[in-house]
C-alpha cells in the first residue's frame, strides 16, 4: 500500500497498489452512501486487475453489505484465478446504496464504459456477481438491463450470487418472525430496520400491497413466471447457498423458512421450468466461515472459487 503512483485518467486518479492491482478513483463525493465503513472518505472507486495476456472478458465482483473491498479480496481467490485466464477483474466500491438502485447502476455503467473503451473488452462478455447485497445488485442489474436495454450500458453474459435474499415478501415475513422471537438483539434490530424501511417504501406489508413487493423483488414465489425472474430466463445464473441447520437453530433460533436458500432453490427451479438451461444452485453444508473465523453461512467461503471460474470460462469460451 506504499509508494503510490498516481496517474491522471479520464475519470479521476489511478493508484497502483502493487503488481497488477490498481485503484481507480471515479468520484470524490459519495452523496448516496454507496460505500460505507470507509472512515471519513467520500471517494467512490474500483479496483481493477488487468491480465498480461489477451483479454477475453470482464469479471465484476461486488462486496456484501458493509463489507470493504479489501476484506472481500482477503476471502476469495476468484480474482487471482480469473486474471490468469485472461479475464479483467473489477471490484467496485459499492457495499450499501439506495432503494431505487439508480445511483449504483449509474456508477457501474460509468465503470463499464471506461473499461470497454480503454481495454476494448466486448460489452457482451461481462460477468457480474457478489455476496448478499452484491448479489442483489448484480441480479437486479441483469433484470433491469434485460427489461430496458436502452437505459443500461450492457446486459451481463452471466450472474453469480451467494446467499442473496430474492423475495421481498418472504424477507418481510422473516423480519416479523425475528421480531416476535425476540431472541437476538442484533437480529431484532436489523429486522425492525428492514421492516420499517419496507413499510415506508411500499406503504405496508406484502399482504396489503403484494404488487409493490413483486415489483421490488428479484424473484417472487407464486407470482406468474416468478415476477421479475422472468427477465433472467435467458441469462446464465449460478447461485450458492449453505444449509447449516445447526447454525440456524442453535446460533440464531431460526428454521428453514428463514433460510435464503428456500427462495434460491425456488427461483432456479422456476428458471429451468421457463427454459433456462444454465441456471444452477450449489448447496454446501456447514461451509460458511467469516473473515474473523466465526461460523456463518452468509459468507464468501461457501463459494468454491475454482468452481465459479470454471463456470465463467465455460460462458466466455462458448460463444
Amino acid at each position: 500500500m506504499k509508494n503510490l503512483l498516481s496517474i491522471v485518467i479520464l475519470l479521476g486518479v489511478t493508484f497502483c497498489y502493487g503488481q497488477g492491482l490498481e485503484k481507480v478513483i471515479v468520484n470524490n463525493s459519495d452523496t448516496n452512501d454507496l460505500y460505507i465503513n470507509d472512515g471519513d472518505s467520500k471517494s467512490l472507486y474500483y479496483y481493477k486487475i488487468v491480465p498480461n495476456t489477451e483479454i477475453i472478458g470482464a469479471l465484476v465482483i461486488l462486496p456484501s453489505g458493509g463489507e470493504t473491498t479489501e476484506d472481500l479480496l482477503k476471502q476469495i481467490t476468484l480474482h487471482q484465478l480469473a486474471v490468469q485466464k485472461g479475464i479483467l477483474v473489477i471490484i467496485p466500491s459499492v457495499n450499501w446504496g439506495t432503494d431505487s438502485r439508480e445511483a449504483e447502476f449509474y456508477f457501474l455503467n460509468t465503470i463499464f464504459n471506461e473499461i470497454v473503451i480503454k481495454y476494448n473488452v466486448s460489452k457482451d462478455n461481462f460477468i457480474l456477481g457478489g455476496l448478499s447485497n452484491g448479489g442483489i445488485i448484480s441480479l437486479t442489474y441483469a433484470e433491469k438491463a434485460t427489461k430496458n436495454p436502452n437505459k443500461f450500458f450492457l446486459i451481463p453474459k452471466g450472474v453469480f450470487a451467494l446467499d442473496t435474499p430474492l423475495d421481498q415478501a418472504r424477507f418481510y415475513k422473516y423480519c416479523e418472525r425475528e421480531i416476535e422471537r425476540n431472541l437476538s438483539e442484533a437480529g431484532v434490530n436489523e429486522a425492525r430496520w428492514i421492516k420499517n424501511n419496507s413499510d415506508s417504501l411500499y406503504g405496508g406489508s406484502p399482504d396489503k400491497f403484494p404488487d409493490k413487493y413483486i415489483e421490488a423483488s428479484i424473484f417472487s414465489f407464486g407470482a406468474k413466471e416468478g415476477g421479475n425472474a422472468k427477465y433472467l430466463k435467458g441469462t446464465p445464473i449460478r447461485m450458492y447457498t449453505d444449509l447449516d441447520v445447526d447454525w440456524l437453530i442453535n446460533k440464531r433460533h431460526r428454521d428453514l423458512y428463514d433460510w435464503n436458500g428456500i427462495d434460491i432453490v425456488a427461483m432456479i427451479n422456476q428458471l429451468k421450468v421457463m427454459g433456462n438451461k444454465n441456471a444452477n444452485v450449489i448447496i454446501s453444508q456447514g461451509k460458511g466461515v467469516r473473515l474473523d473465523g466465526s461460523k456463518n453461512p452468509h459468507s464468501w467461503s461457501i463459494m468454491d472459487s475454482q468452481d465459479c471460474l470454471n463456470w465463467i470460462l465455460n460462458l466466455l469460451n462458448n460463444e
